[in-house]
């Protein structure tokens, strides 16, 4: 869990996620292959040392293109109303899953044939997956 100011909370996104969403929203406002400067992004609160890994993230996920040297920036790669927030979660943090036993590639659990709780969290997980799935670039500014 987390613990931010007196208040708890066992679920939410990471910092670099929170920042990746913001850059893609700033992104969005301007449509697909929209330059947005480094300077405008930083302006908007989004500091410098996390927009260069995050936007290697995107990029690697062709969800964002970079322009290099003056008046370079970054831009969507795709239209904003085909870009869903799980692609971009999950270009940023991976897989989401509510357990690391639900990532493919992972460990196998020890609990994994008698797990209590595995088909609850299974629903949990595709509920979750779905929901980002229905929310669009295009909805941040809604």
């Amino acid at each position: 869990m987390f613990r931010t100011g007196g208040l708890m909370s066992s679920f939410r996104f990471r910092k670099k996620t929170e920042y990746g969403m913001m850059m893609v929203s700033l992104l969005a406002k301007e449509g697909k292959g929209g330059l947005v400067s480094v300077r405008i992004m930083q302006e908007n609160g989004l500091p410098r040392s996390f927009l260069v890994k995050i936007a290697r993230d995107l990029i690697k996920a062709k969800l964002i293109v970079a322009k290099e040297g003056r008046g370079g920036g970054y831009s969507l790669a795709k239209d904003p109303t085909h870009v869903t927030l799980k692609e971009v979660v999950e270009a940023i943090d991976g897989q989401v899953a509510t357990t690391s036993c639900m990532i493919h590639g992972s460990k196998r659990c020890p609990l994994a044939d008698h797990c209590p709780h595995k088909i609850m969290m299974v629903r949990l997980t595709d509920e979750i997956n779905e929901i980002l799935s229905k929310y669009k670039l295009t909805d941040f500014g809604n």
